[in-house]
């Protein structure tokens, strides 16, 4: 049992680190004539553009229509040899590393300890995918689009389209692995984020900046949730610092490869989710303002072509399919596509009315104390470290750096955008790097200020690293409490599927009717729109579009309409989630057995066969 414990460990780690050497052997060919600041920047860059060319590569062979396992690693075979002179490149660096340092045991013992100490956080992508909307649809793009080796619509999920980029790479991940692997390329692309938080402070203010900020980064356990689950929002905040990185050396430097760069990231973010729109229109402007200074207006119609063609592709099919580029936002004005007026009005007051403490001026003058003591009031999956709201002071007395003052008005500016739209906790992840480099920043120039310029004592070793270790431990003791609650993470698929029941208990509904139908079923599933991942065959349901709840719970009262529009639908099985919203349900024996058979049930689900007029007939 324990060789096959570490075997899912190591299998799983090996695939993600796999995936890793490929993007950044992309991301590098592509970038060899680009002059970087150091290996945590050119790790970095080459990265988050491989990762992004990566998930376009996936979405080229889906729309053609050949996703299939064999074509994808033939395809990826091919890429290999193409950037073969970033291999070569790596082996000499690497080559040259262990010739200039040899190998000392001191050193290994250390990294051993290193990976020891940071196992809680390693083991946490490694249990079954659970967070709500990975597996309400994040995941379940994946799955339909791996299992009809296609990138199709998807009428029954919440959004039948969206920017997808991230779910791009979940499809490579469960086209060559599972669900697990899908939820560590969230764990590689927060790794990725994290170095690249570090080089963007290195740069643009020093070292010990780099490392304190990245401790901060890591201390919140938000953070650490996203970066570990099947979520698109550490993907989302990587491209979009990414972004505003490059084009802070574009600034300074006005080096045309940055420019092209910092298109392509925030064409990465843009094409993974609408909220990235805000920091591209942003920082469009901050171009155009660089470039009529400079007097030349082409820098800034090269970065919009860029990153416009780069996001395109989403937003064209949206528009394909639902006559809408950014559905389902402003369906007064493209059209509601699959849903109707009703279906958006519910779902703009669920995003703007339900969550957050309103849109007053008190509102808004109180943001910064409720986001650190009342976080619960913002759908909080998990909390941010309170060290932000302690850390105000700092930045008020650094305005006078240029580059504390630009990055401070990206923060404020988006902050303001997120407390009028949807006031959800996640959506605030975007500028949490940004936020977690202008405190230690402001902290560098304070520190500079109140001490004459001395700053040799912070720049000792036990300095530097104890106060990130301080500033990190919150983040580690949340992972850990989680790992120790849980156990070790279940390796084996009866294991797994005791998880999945403990942590979503309709799950042997979906279970039962995978082992016993495979994929060939379809199933409405009210009040149980998380679970459409665990269906193997078509799963319907959910508040809005085609399949909304409204059409079936209206009908409770009259048999022969309940039965009709499940027929209508389509609907092979009918399963009803218990206890999930307050209202009456039918139980067991209230739906008539000459139209609906009652083939499952537990504590909280009823699975019901739709019975056709034949079968009912026969009876």
């Amino acid at each position: 049992m324990v060789f096959k414990a570490i075997l899912f460990f190591v299998s799983h780690y090996a695939f993600i680190v796999w995936i890793g050497i490929l993007s950044y052997g992309i991301g590098r060919r592509l970038t060899q004539q680009t002059h970087f600041s150091g290996k945590a920047e050119q790790f970095s860059f080459c990265m988050t553009l491989g990762l992004g060319i990566l998930a376009y590569l996936v979405f080229l062979i889906g729309i053609l229509g050949v996703l299939h396992h064999l074509l994808v690693l033939v395809v990826i075979g091919i890429i290999f040899l193409l950037c073969s002179s970033a291999w070569i490149e790596l082996f000499q660096a690497i080559s040259a590393y262990f010739r200039q340092k040899g190998i000392k045991w001191r050193s290994i013992l250390f990294s051993f300890l290193i990976v020891l100490c940071l196992l809680p956080i390693l083991l946490m992508p490694l249990y079954p995918p659970t967070a709500f909307d990975s597996t309400m649809y994040h995941l379940t793009y994946a799955k339909i689009y791996s299992q009809s080796h296609e990138i199709i619509l998807t009428p029954y999920l919440r959004f039948p389209v969206f920017p997808q980029t991230n779910e791009m790479l979940f499809t490579l991940a469960l086209l060559l692995y599972d669900g697990i692997a899908a939820q560590l390329i969230q764990f590689l692309m927060m790794v990725a984020l994290g170095i690249g938080l570090f080089a963007f402070a290195k740069r643009h203010f020093s070292k010990t900046v780099g490392i304190w900020s990245l401790a901060i980064f890591l201390s919140n356990p938000l953070v650490l949730y996203l970066g570990t689950s099947a979520n698109i929002d550490i993907g989302l905040t990587l491209f979009i610092t990414m972004g505003i990185y490059v084009l802070f050396n574009y600034v300074y430097s006005k080096e045309k490869i940055w420019l092209i760069l910092g298109a392509l990231f925030l064409g990465f973010a843009a094409g993974s989710k609408y909220s990235a729109l805000f920091f591209f229109a942003l920082l469009s402007l901050v171009v155009f303002c660089t470039s009529l200074k400079d007097g030349r207006i082409f820098p800034f119609i090269l970065f919009v072509v860029i990153a416009i063609g780069t996001a395109f592709p989403w937003y064209f099919r949206n528009w394909h399919y639902m006559g809408n580029p950014v559905f389902p936002f402003f369906g007064q004005i493209f059209g509601y596509g699959l849903w109707s007026a009703q279906d958006l009005q519910g779902a703009l007051d669920n995003l703007l009315r339900t969550f957050g403490t309103g849109k007053s001026l008190r509102s808004l003058l109180l943001l910064p104390w409720d986001l650190t003591f009342n976080q619960s009031k913002f759908l909080m999956e998990a909390p941010y470290s309170p060290i932000y709201l302690f850390s105000l002071p700092l930045l008020f007395l650094s305005l006078s750096s240029a580059k504390i003052k630009g990055l401070w008005c990206i923060i404020f500016l988006y902050t303001l955008f997120w407390f009028w739209t949807a006031q959800v906790l996640r959506y605030l992840l975007p500028i949490i790097p940004l936020l977690s480099l202008t405190i230690t920043g402001s902290l560098e120039n304070c520190l500079r200020l109140f001490t004459s310029g001395k700053l040799k004592w912070v720049k000792k070793k036990f300095v530097t690293f104890s106060i990130p270790i301080i500033l990190f431990s919150p983040g580690w003791l949340y992972v850990t409490y989680m790992v120790w609650k849980e156990s070790f993470p279940p390796y084996t698929n009866k294991q797994q599927e005791v998880y999945l029941t403990q942590k979503l208990p309709s799950f042997p509904a979906y279970q039962y009717l995978n082992q016993t139908k495979g994929r060939n079923y379809s199933l409405y599933a009210l009040f149980d729109e998380n679970m459409s991942y665990f269906a193997d065959g078509l799963f319907m349901g959910d508040w809005f579009g085609p399949a909304r709840f409204e059409n079936i719970y209206s009908r409770f009262s009259n048999d022969q309409g309940l039965h009709r529009e499940l027929r209508r639908l389509g609907a092979d099985y009918f399963l009803i989630r218990r206890n999930r919203i307050k209202m009456t349900l039918p139980k067991e024996g209230d739906l008539p057995p000459s139209l609906i058979k009652l083939v499952f049930k537990n504590d909280y689900a009823l699975l019901f066969e739709v019975l056709l007029i034949e079968e009912r007939t026969t009876s």
